[in-house]
């Protein structure tokens, strides 16, 4: 017999620990049970759009039978063999050339993760572990930013530039500051005051997510990358959220022509359809890693790493954002959200809309028409109401859909986001 709603909901509240848990965000929750293109069912039937992409990460759309079909090809075929010590499987290596192929001249080589934190901890380990086979053990330091999120785990949750994460998990592990978002001379100072012969990597996201939808000015990332090459500090770009088309562009670092020392990836690379991750480090990193002598191994491992299924879905993942045009597309469609929203920056109540490609966020003022913190909540609920789902933080909504979107779905997200500030906010 088939579980009811309120059977699943039961079930929900009885054994289900969910991220960043509070039992009050679960009271009632929305229960999917099948999406297509943009779309989302709940178990009672309810349609939604997907305003976020899933969790900024199902750029090719739901129910993608090829994906489907690649996981269950290699299922059959070899589910899983370990990456480790002299073996390997088809689908990790190719996947692993064509990503070398979307990636910058000097960026070719990858290492495989599950998700973005593992690949942040991994761009940690392989920065420490470069400086040090260099003699340079006490380049240890890691520099982020202010409203950055680069994961949850213990290095990449130090390097995540929103306190409330940090909050009864301390003390943070040493080594791990944050600057102001957007202040390349920040940057620059702080390499100063720490002293360079310290400092490791300084990772930022190309557009920061999570933190707000925040595009950087247009000389931000070539500065940052000038800064980290005078003192010799390598430059680690979490496109996370930004890769494979979510910004217009392959990688999100392209809009501003520079190449970083480390790309760190997850999300978009198999649009959510399997857990998959990875690392790009330069063909530099890699001549250090490699020219080692078998004593010393970069002792670095996930049991996952180049997993064959996850890879094949990758494959074919890759396959749709090219076959379909999906990158060149996500940046027209990117014209199209951003224009729909920018009529809200002249709401009384509204600080601030923002974006790049498709990526955008409103921001409200603090206490205008809600408490301070208070206004996106308000404004989802709404926006919930009318069969629209996406995701805020305090007073900040923010929109990501699938880069399949049909045009007219994509007018009735922002049609219904402006409705919904207009219930909340007048």
């Amino acid at each position: 017999m088939t579980a009811t709603a309120v059977d699943l909901r039961t079930l929900d509240h009885a054994h289900l620990l969910h991220p960043q848990h509070h039992p009050a965000d679960h009271a009632d929750p929305l229960i999917f049970a099948r999406g297509e293109g943009a779309l989302l069912w709940t178990v009672d039937g309810k349609r939604y759009i997907d305003g976020l992409s899933g969790l900024w990460n199902v750029n090719v759309g739901h129910g993608r039978r090829e994906l489907a079909d690649a996981a269950q090809r290699q299922m059959t075929d070899l589910a899983f063999t370990s990456a480790y010590v002299g073996s390997s499987n088809p689908p990790a290596i190719e996947l692993a050339a064509r990503v070398a192929r979307l990636a910058g001249p000097t960026l070719n080589t990858i290492f495989f993760t599950t998700g973005g934190a593992e690949s942040n901890e991994t761009a940690f380990k392989a920065a420490w572990f470069f400086w040090s086979m260099q003699g340079k053990p006490e380049k240890r330091k890691i520099i982020s930013r202010a409203l950055g999120y680069h994961g949850v785990t213990m290095g990449a949750g130090s390097a995540t530039g929103l306190p409330v994460f940090w909050k009864h998990f301390g003390p943070q592990p040493p080594g791990f500051s944050h600057i102001p978002n957007l202040d390349p001379d920040a940057l620059e100072a702080q390499i100063v005051a720490e002293g360079p012969d310290t400092v490791a990597a300084f990772i930022g996201e190309p557009v920061q997510g999570a933190g707000g939808v925040i595009p950087p000015p247009a000389d931000y990332w070539p500065r940052v990358r000038e800064i980290c090459s005078k003192y010799d500090v390598l430059l680690i770009a979490d496109e996370v959220i930004t890769g494979f088309g979510r910004t217009g562009r392959w990688f999100a670092l392209e809009h501003w022509g520079v190449e970083a020392d480390m790309v760190s990836f997850a999300k978009g690379i198999t649009s959510g359809y399997m857990p998959l991750g990875g690392v790009i480090i330069s063909d530099r990193i890699r001549h250090v890693l490699y020219e080692q002598p078998a004593t010393t191994k970069f002792m670095h491992a996930f049991t996952y790493s180049g997993h064959a299924t996850c890879c094949a879905v990758g494959l074919a993942n890759l396959d749709i954002l090219e076959g379909e045009g999906l990158v060149e597309r996500g940046a027209a469609l990117g014209e199209q959200l951003q224009a729909g929203i920018a009529p809200l920056a002249d709401h009384p109540a509204v600080k601030e809309v923002r974006g790049l490609g498709m990526m955008v966020a409103v921001e409200f003022q603090p206490g205008v028409a809600a408490p301070a913190g208070q206004m996106g909540a308000k404004v989802i609920r709404a926006c919930r109401q009318r069969g629209l789902f996406t995701r805020f933080r305090e007073d900040i909504v923010m929109l990501a859909p699938p880069l399949v979107i049909r045009e007219s779905e994509l007018d009735e997200v922002t049609t219904t986001l402006r409705e919904a500030v207009a219930e909340v906010a007048g």
